[in-house]
């Protein structure tokens, strides 16, 4: 199972574009203490800020001073990739680390400094102790079910009598006529691709449901921390799955049975911090 991409992101020379803040702490997630005592983190962070530890109780906060927050729509967009990889990057060294963290959004900054930082998680000490407790030992798996429709439309009339219909009718109409089968000849085919998608998409969910505690539909857009399918297949589903981390292995091989179907392959990537199915801590 190959681990997503975690190459360094260049520092960008531009002037940061976002807001001024007061004494700020740039927050990545949080993690639990006790697995690594005294644990420090020697990642940089976004712009190449140098990263620490900040500790409160049973949690601690990965974070990095800034006196600015970041703009989520910088005029070069290749900085906001370049931003939020950064980010990843750091999430991806505290997981090293620490184990399964509480993963923030890119851009979640705090003003009173470390003060401001350890009087919020006071504030939401117990969600977040719980959060970290429930997902220790597991990882999100993003996995995009690809279909190359291809074979499926070439062998289609032999499995559907109406498509035959159509065709034969076809043959022995004048123009006109033949004009409005094929009408209703891709309309068909149409309906049967789209029963075809549906069947796949559920397919994909039983494969995955015996090793997953939890399972999201996702939006078919790739995040900039994930490849685009070079080949440009059709993508059907897309399903983030959070599981043990001890299931990866049967989790990849439960689907490598799923793509022996015809046309079909899936794209799967983590281990990644549960992003998907973290709470939202306010």
């Amino acid at each position: 199972m190959s681990k997503h991409s975690t190459d360094a992101a260049a520092r960008s020379e531009k002037p940061n574009d976002g807001q001024e803040v007061t004494d700020g702490r740039y927050l990545y997630c949080l993690v639990d203490p006790t697995a690594a005592e005294g644990a420090e983190i020697t990642a940089r962070g976004v712009e190449d800020a140098p990263v620490y530890v900040v500790r409160e109780r049973g949690v601690a906060a990965i974070v990095h001073d800034c006196e600015r927050t970041y703009g989520t729509e910088p005029p070069d967009t290749d900085l906001l990739t370049q931003r939020v990889l950064r980010h990843q990057q750091v999430v991806d060294a505290a997981s090293e680390v620490f184990g399964t963290p509480l993963p923030m959004r890119f851009n979640t900054v705090f003003e009173g400094g470390n003060a401001g930082v350890t009087g919020w998680i006071r504030d939401q000490y117990d969600r977040i102790r719980g959060g970290l407790c429930s997902f220790a030992g597991t990882r999100e798996y993003r996995i995009s079910l690809l279909w190359d429709p291809t074979s499926f439309e070439d062998g289609a009339e032999d499995r559907d009598g109406k498509l035959r219909k159509i065709q034969q009718r076809q043959r022995q109409a004048g123009t006109g006529k033949a004009f409005l089968l094929e009408k209703q000849y891709d309309k068909r085919l149409r309906e049967l691709k789209s029963e075809r998608r549906t069947e796949l998409t559920a397919a994909l969910k039983r494969t995955v449901e015996p090793t997953a505690r939890e399972l999201q539909e996702q939006e078919s857009n790739v995040s900039p921390s994930e490849t685009p399918d070079p080949a440009d297949r059709e993508q059907i589903a897309r399903v983030a799955v959070l599981a043990d981390e001890t299931d990866e292995a049967e989790l990849g091989s439960r689907l490598d049975r799923l793509v022996e179907r015809d046309g079909v392959s899936v794209r799967f990537t983590g281990p990644w911090p549960p992003y998907t199915f973290a709470p939202d801590l306010g």
